[in-house]
C-alpha cells in the first residue's frame, strides 16, 4: 500500500474531510503504526462507557 493509500485510510477511519496531507511527510511505517493505532483506539471507544 503506498503512502497516499494509507493517508487516505487514515482520513476514511476518522471519517473527516480535513486536508491530511501532511502525512505524506512521514514514513510508510509511521503511517501503518499510526493506522494501527487509530484503529485500536476507536475499536475500544464503546468499551469506556
Amino acid at each position: 500500500m503506498t503512502k497516499q493509500e494509507l493517508a487516505k485510510r487514515i482520513k476514511e477511519i476518522l471519517k473527516t474531510g480535513a486536508d491530511l496531507d501532511f502525512l505524506l511527510a512521514l514514513k510508510k511505517g509511521d503511517l501503518e503504526n499510526l493506522i494501527a493505532c487509530i484503529r485500536d483506539r476507536v475499536d475500544h471507544m464503546g468499551e469506556e462507557s
